[in-house]
């Protein structure tokens, strides 16, 4: 907001007229501030390395980390989405706009702690549209569980030709002792007609604990 004042010769015939001649103009600014919104296109995420799931992709964006425990003093598998530091608890994660049911799928350990093995095998990577990371206010349109941000995962819109793909990731301890990792991704999407197609996806995830005395033969001598 700013002030203009007329400033005029005024004769003592006018002097009445010139009293009161403050002009207030007001304008606006456009914001230049770039919104707590990053996107991740499917370009970008084609030119990164083969990724173990999402999370990895969604990790390099700002504020974001992975994190096996929430503010709570919850267990997890070290790789929930935490944004802002709030915990997983406090972040929504979304697939084309719809909240993941699976997160709300709580497995149980025998010490009564959380366990969130499947947390991050939503969408196989190459089936991915763009995914966008909200952070801070932009957020708090979301509701409930969006306090610390949001991730939208947009998949792809199925065409008129079939697309295909399976990868296979293979984590191997150096030590036979600590329990292997292996998982197998597909994704399947076509047209069924003039009107109608579909997409179908899904993972396969084995995890073979650790050895019941792992830490046998390895105790530091006091």
């Amino acid at each position: 907001m700013a002030d203009d004042t007329t400033r005029t010769k005024a004769t003592p015939g006018d002097a009445g007229d010139a009293e009161g001649g403050t002009i207030m103009v007001t304008a606006e600014q456009q914001n230049l501030q770039a919104p707590g919104v990053s996107t991740i296109t499917a370009d970008e995420i084609k030119k990164r390395p083969l990724s173990r799931d999402l999370s990895e992709i969604i990790r390099t964006m700002p504020g974001v980390n992975l994190t096996g425990n929430s503010t709570s003093g919850q267990r997890g598998n070290g790789r929930q989405i935490d944004i802002r530091g709030m915990g997983p608890e406090n972040t929504l994660i979304l697939i084309d706009g719809m909240p993941v049911a699976s997160r709300n799928s709580v497995r149980l350990g025998w010490r009564g702690e959380r366990d969130t093995r499947g947390d991050t095998n939503w969408v196989p990577p190459e089936m991915v549209d763009h995914i966008e990371v909200i952070r801070g206010p932009a957020a708090a349109r979301y509701g409930n569980g969006a306090a610390g941000g949001v991730v939208n995962i947009i998949t792809k819109q199925t065409g008129n030709d079939w697309h295909g793909s399976w990868n296979t990731y293979l984590n191997m301890p150096e030590h036979q002792s600590e329990g292997s990792t292996k998982r197998s991704n597909f994704s399947l999407s076509g047209p069924l007609g003039d009107d109608v197609s579909f997409s179908l996806w899904g993972n396969l995830s084995k995890t073979q604990a650790d050895a019941q005395f792992i830490n046998e033969g390895h105790q530091s001598l006091r």
